[in-house]
């Protein structure tokens, strides 16, 4: 089967998270070399697209860009960045073959508090990977977060400025912000987590129209975005909505709506990602 087409959901001013992973979990940097030279492409993927690069990281089996495009050419500029990145991997290590699992997977931004979580989660990977204390992320040598902590030496291809801006934050209330998350990560997941999981506790309204008016509100029409009607979908389960009901509202089979659920709580063991996904529509639901 072909791999599909991404250019109906590219547009010009669009903010993406990009996530770049090595095929089968191999390591895609093996030194600081490997970890230069993939920004060298990156900078010259910012200069030669026209690209507004407000976070990233690199960690050893995968990365993450949050990016802007000014024009709809995402699957151009990855290309640019991955083909040019893995031809160079391969020739310096002597190895033949993909280095990336696919080309990547980019999930489209459509508000300010999506894009400061999503930045958020970006510059606390290292933490996660325990690489450095949960209170100092910004030792990290290879990601972005330390020139928001310092202001020093910004490179010119990271538009911390704007990425701020869009947040309508200032420097030092978003490394707050990120350092705080830090702290109460992990117990705000497993308080989430729990939540989740008690049945028979609604603690959104039962009126399943007014809760899709707050998510279109929130974060963008749920018709064009496949992985947000998906999370709604779980999360309107574990708040007791039928599955008769989910499969009414938005026209599909029980047994479909039944495949999404065991999905999306089986990713939910691998994939830290959809965490921060449904905290976020938890919270919209419940204003």
């Amino acid at each position: 089967m072909g791999r599909k087409n991404r250019t109906e959901i590219e547009y010009g001013g669009a903010i993406y998270h990009i996530i770049v992973k090595g095929i089968d979990g191999i390591n895609i940097f093996t030194n600081d070399i490997d970890r230069n030279k993939f920004l060298f492409f990156l900078h010259n993927m910012v200069k030669e697209y026209k690209i507004h690069l407000f976070a990233y990281v690199l960690m050893n089996t995968h990365t993450h860009l949050l990016l802007k495009t000014e024009m709809a050419n995402l699957s151009k500029a990855m290309q640019f960045l991955n083909s040019s990145y893995a031809h160079w991997y391969n020739y310096k290590h002597v190895r033949k073959g993909h280095l990336f699992q696919d080309r990547y997977t980019s999930y489209l931004i459509l508000n300010s508090q999506y894009l400061l979580s999503a930045s958020s989660y970006i510059s606390l990977n290292p933490v996660e990977a325990g690489m450095v204390g949960v209170s100092e992320p910004e030792k990290y040598r290879w990601g972005s977060f330390h020139y928001f902590n310092s202001q020093k030496d910004v490179p010119s291809w990271l538009n911390i400025s704007e990425f701020l801006q869009l947040c309508e934050l200032k420097p030092d209330a978003f490394v707050d912000f990120v350092k705080k998350h830090s702290f109460e990560k992990k117990k705000n997941i497993q308080a989430l987590l729990d939540q989740l999981s008690t049945d028979n506790q609604t603690a959104l309204p039962k009126d399943i129209n007014n809760l899709l008016n707050k998510v279109n509100k929130y974060f963008g029409d749920i018709n064009s975005n496949k992985s947000l009607r998906n999370l709604l979908i779980f999360v309107l389960i574990k708040e007791g909505y039928k599955i008769h009901e989910i499969a009414d509202l938005f026209q599909m089979s029980r047994q479909a709506v039944s495949k999404i659920i065991n999905k999306i709580g089986g990713s939910l063991a691998s994939e830290p990602l959809y965490l921060l996904w449904l905290n976020n529509i938890k919270i919209c639901l419940s204003l």
